[in-house]
């Protein structure tokens, strides 16, 4: 069922639940459409993300602990890594490309990573692979991504229970500097190129108001 369709059964039934309130028919109906109201919502989120997850390429590095000292080895092996892959992979590179480069050089970021560990006096092994990986909603800058699984770059630092780092990798907003908390026009340009109204609409909305609509929608 297409994205478009999926949205209109949501707002019919949403019209039907606000109705059936307002007759006054028992709260078990009620609840009954509210359910499957909020059942098309979610097929519609699903749908959205994975159009979004197949469009895009994730980084991600984890820590060996969420020790201090940990943490901040792993803020050093990101800036390793992604500052590899900027100069070898560049901001130019499509989708295809992106995972090309790094399937093909997986041991020389390995590596990378690595020597940086050494660097800082610790003995950890490290892992670098591209796998389909399950995120919560995260944001980045002002962008949120919905949850859902992703392929991206993992890169694993000793036992890898520590808290973990994150950016998309392509489009390419793992070269920005993100200090102000905003992804630029121009990134988020790049963003409106690959994903569809829909998908670009759900990563800028707010998290917070996404949550109040969905309650007021369910309850009505």
């Amino acid at each position: 069922m297409k994205i478009r369709e999926i949205k209109n059964k949501v707002f019919l039934w949403a019209i039907m639940a606000g109705l059936i309130g307002t007759l006054g028919i028992n709260s078990f109906q009620t609840a009954a459409f509210a359910e499957k109201a909020q059942e098309l919502q979610d097929r519609l989120d699903r749908e959205v993300q994975e159009g979004i997850a197949g469009k895009i390429f994730r980084l991600h590095v984890v820590a060996n602990s969420d020790k201090k000292e940990d943490q901040e080895l792993k803020m050093d092996v990101k800036k390793t890594v992604v500052d590899y892959l900027s100069q070898n992979l560049g901001a130019e590179a499509d989708l295809e490309e992106t995972r090309e480069y790094v399937l093909g050089n997986l041991s020389e970021i390995e590596q990378a990573a690595l020597r940086t560990i050494k660097e800082q006096g610790k003995s950890y092994p490290v892992s670098a692979a591209v796998e389909k990986t399950y995120f919560p909603d995260k944001t980045y800058g002002d962008c949120t991504f919905p949850a859902g699984e992703y392929e991206a770059l993992n890169i694993r630092i000793g036992k890898g229970e520590g808290k973990n780092w994150w950016c998309v990798l392509y489009p390419s907003l793992c070269f920005i500097d993100d200090t102000w908390g905003v992804v630029s026009r121009e990134k988020k340009e790049e963003l409106q190129e690959v994903l569809t109204k829909e998908e670009f609409r759900t990563i800028l909305e707010d998290p917070e108001e996404k949550k109040k609509v969905r309650i007021g929608f369910k309850w009505f």
